[in-house]
């Protein structure tokens, strides 16, 4: 079998667990990282969707609700993927690999805890300020739209 050379990867981190053979790093090439945007774009374009056309059916107060519910679920969900994965921040483009695991397992728990405070912090904004709301529809699509995201996440990672 060929061996594709280790110079063509990012990082030859698979070849180093395998016993530090440079040569090795052309068998395993380097980790893709998940479609974050491509998922959130989805959600967003879902939900203006469904808010226009909840506008035009149910009225002004029902799609406000619907997209403030989306909006809470979309923005949390991105910061924590693009976090999570050192898309932003301060590690931004950094080796990964299974040296870099506990750097990994740090910035998951980094980005967890700034989507909690996140979506905390929005539905408290939103109660307090949001005079003409409708809880029910909020809620709901909140719900559909964390559905929704399990559905895509399900649905890019078996189509590779």
């Amino acid at each position: 079998m060929a061996v594709e050379p280790a110079s063509r990867f990012r990082h030859n981190s698979h070849a180093q667990i395998l016993g530090g053979e440079e040569y090795l790093a052309g068998l395993f090439p380097p980790m893709r990282n998940p479609p974050v945007v491509k998922i959130s774009l989805i959600q967003l374009a879902v939900v203006v969707l469904a808010v226009l056309a909840l506008e035009f059916t149910l009225g002004r107060v029902i799609a406000l609700s619907a997209l403030l519910g989306g909006a809470l679920c979309v923005l949390p969900n991105l910061y924590f993927g693009l976090r999570a994965f050192e898309l932003l921040g301060p590690n931004r483009g950094k080796v990964r690999g299974a040296r870099a695991s506990q750097r990994a397992v740090g910035s998951f728990y980094r980005a967890e805890t700034g989507k909690f405070v996140m979506t905390l912090v929005g539905f408290a904004a939103v109660f307090a300020s949001v005079k003409t709301l409708n809880p029910a529809v909020l809620f709901i699509s909140y719900g559909l739209c964390v559905i929704l995201q399990w559905i895509l996440v399900a649905r890019l990672h078996t189509a590779k």
